[in-house]
């Protein structure tokens, strides 16, 4: 694990100057035990090293035998070892043990198509001296990023967009259009950033550049095989995931320094740890969040399956006084990100950093198995738009309005309000309709006409809509699953933990993200994944012997805080303070007057705005960090 940058000169100058150097010093976080830096005419590449594998052998950049091919490594390849044997029985000799060079070496045969042998998180570069090509490469679902820019002088890549900033090749313009698509999803999705001239290598995708022409091209996408007109039993399937989630954990524990796993009280972390315990047959270290508040803490049920399986458990609490940190941690993202659980995601990689150097997370089974509750609304939303107009619009909505105010998670209120308004976006915005923040017409009154005249009627749903379109012959929950698996998760999930894990300095590892576990997920029948209000039938199956009952009956809850009632205690005078009618006039393109009743509306239990004002506070926190440097600085 590591981060890396580079650029490329197009008019066949040499690479110098100091740009490398600066874009390194923007990420050590991201690798504080080593730097390497590698220059050849137009090209230089740079990394930072988190040692994690051949803890000497293994510093970068690393060279093929002849020295004509070179590469540096953002991740890890899982399937190092297998992929070694190969090539050694085929006549490559190896200088290190490291997991990095198997690259330059099946580069050598296969080009920018080694991709389609590894088995990793990564994103990558390789320099072939002589065909003079620089590829750029990103693992199957991003969960290792790649960002870059391309101007006039050149192309510049790192794997952060701070980096690019400091390399000064960047035009520092913004994109209006990733402006009104974070307040619509909570971060900027696609291959978008907040500037214009910074893109995303989008996941599974390589990027060859020779002179200043490039190209793109798709190495693996996810297919939903027809469904079965009688499908095998659950059994079946259940057997297979068990093998397939214990061949992925048994890659993913490959490790020269200690390694633990993120523990929450769901289903998801608990098969972690149960898979380590086939493998390794030896106790693991747990690490648990915990909160003041029974409706969002699982320490209890955490704890549960720590006790079931002797882990090595530690907890501790996060409170509303660390949510005043996230003005700094929002420097790692370079642009702005609205989840408040970055806080609890950064503070559980530092504090279990003291204990372990890598961590094994859940990321993944909700969108592999059908674990969100949004799938059984969109299910829900096709037979509620069939009702008359008039008793939805009449009796329903006026029912809901009336309910009270709750700030306890999926409280019975909040999921009926967002399903009535989620319902008003679902056919133009599917799935996501209901992880919308603001809507077309709450983003006309939060942003300034003359903003919004720049937009010229962009629809930010489209982006959504059009990637649930994508798959062929899918059934609905296959194309909600699909579009969080290639929007929700990369953009989001994975952005958050790898730049909060980076933040300090641990690798965070994601076996259920395995791409042979995906494929395995993709051919699951439907009714193993979600039946009536139920949701991962086949996970709840597979583990019904192996996690405590606890674990096993627990709805979803998600991964959150409780910034509701945060925000109208112990928070309010913070959130008001970021929110002056100054600072949000500051930005320029928000209207201060709607801001105000938000407030007044979530201080006083009339509304939930909780998402809506996080959104608006992280923002207005990007805004000062990018105008003062210094600003609020914790």
């Amino acid at each position: 694990m590591c981060g890396i940058c580079g650029h490329l000169t197009f008019n066949s100058s040499s690479a110098g100057g100091d740009a490398l150097e600066r874009m390194l010093a923007a990420m050590t976080h991201r690798g504080p035990d080593d730097e390497g830096v590698f220059r050849d005419g137009p090209v230089a590449l740079g990394m930072r090293r988190l040692s994690i594998i051949d803890l000497e052998g293994g510093r970068q950049p690393i060279f093929s035998e002849d020295g004509s091919k070179v590469v540096v490594l953002n991740g890890e390849i899982y399937n190092y070892i297998e992929l070694r044997h190969d090539l050694q029985a085929r006549g490559h000799q190896f200088a290190t043990s490291s997991d990095t060079e198997v690259i330059v070496h099946l580069y050598e045969e296969k080009g920018r198509a080694c991709v389609e042998d590894l088995n990793g998180m990564f994103a990558f570069a390789v320099w072939d001296k002589r065909q003079r090509t620089l590829m750029l490469a990103r693992d199957r679902v991003g969960v290792k990023p790649l960002h870059y820019a391309v101007g006039d002088r050149g192309l510049v890549f790192a794997s952060e967009i701070p980096s690019l900033l400091a390399s000064g090749m960047v035009d520092e313009t913004l994109d209006d259009e990733a402006i009104a698509d974070y307040f619509t999803y909570f971060y900027i999705p696609g291959c978008k950033s907040i500037y214009r001239d910074i893109r995303k290598l989008a996941p599974a995708e390589t990027m060859v550049w020779r002179g200043n022409r490039a190209t793109w091209r798709k190495y693996w996408q996810i297919e939903y095989p027809p469904a079965e007109e009688k499908p095998k039993p659950i059994e079946h399937y259940a057997e297979l995931y068990r093998d397939h989630l214990r061949r992925a954990v048994g890659l993913q524990l490959r490790s020269d320094v200690p390694l633990g796993v993120f523990l929450s009280g769901g289903l998801d972390s608990g098969s972690l740890v149960y898979a380590i315990a086939q493998v390794l047959n030896a106790p693991v270290q747990t690490f648990t969040v915990s909160f003041d508040d029974e409706s969002y803490d699982e320490s209890s049920q955490a704890l549960a399956t720590s006790k079931m399986y002797g882990t090595q458990h530690h907890e501790f609490v996060v409170g509303p006084r660390d949510m005043i940190a996230t003005g700094d941690l929002l420097r790692h993202f370079g642009e702005p990100f609205g989840p408040f659980t970055i806080v609890q995601s950064h503070a559980i990689s530092q504090y279990s950093s003291e204990h372990i150097k890598v961590a094994l997370a859940g990321d993944g089974g909700d969108e592999l198995f059908g674990g969100y509750q949004t799938y059984i609304a969109s299910s829900m939303a096709r037979k509620y738009l069939a009702m008359p107009a008039f008793l939805r619009r009449r009796i329903v909505e006026p029912l809901v309005k009336m309910m009270p105010v709750s700030d306890k998670l999926m409280s019975l209120d909040f999921k009926a309000r967002e399903f009535i308004r989620g319902c008003d976006m679902f056919e133009h915005a599917g799935n996501m309709a209901w992880k919308i923040i603001f809507d077309h017409a709450q983003k006309r009154q939060l942003l300034t006409g003359d903003f919004t005249s720049s937009l010229r009627g962009y629809d930010s749903y489209r982006f959504a809509a059009e990637v649930q379109a994508a798959p062929r012959q899918a059934s609905g929950l296959q194309r909600g699953m699909y579009c969080d698996l290639s929007m929700f998760l990369p953009d989001c999930v994975l952005t958050q933990t790898d730049r909060m894990s980076m933040a300090a300095s641990q690798e965070v590892r994601v076996p259920i993200l395995d791409h042979e576990l995906i494929e395995f997920a993709a051919g699951v029948p439907d009714r193993y994944k979600i039946r009536g209000g139920q949701t991962k039938l086949l996970i709840r199956h597979a583990l019904k012997d192996l996690l405590p009952k606890a674990v096993l009956n627990k709805p979803k809850t998600g991964f959150s805080t409780p910034i509701p009632r945060w925000m109208r205690g112990p928070l309010r005078d913070y959130v008001q303070d970021v929110l002056s009618h100054s600072a949000i006039k500051d930005t320029g393109i928000i209207n201060p007057m709607y801001v105000r009743e938000l407030l007044e509306e979530h201080v006083s239990c009339q509304a939930d705005h909780s998402r809506r004002l996080w959104s608006l506070v992280s923002f207005v926190l990007w805004h000062e960090n990018r105008s003062r440097p210094s600003a609020r600085a914790q």
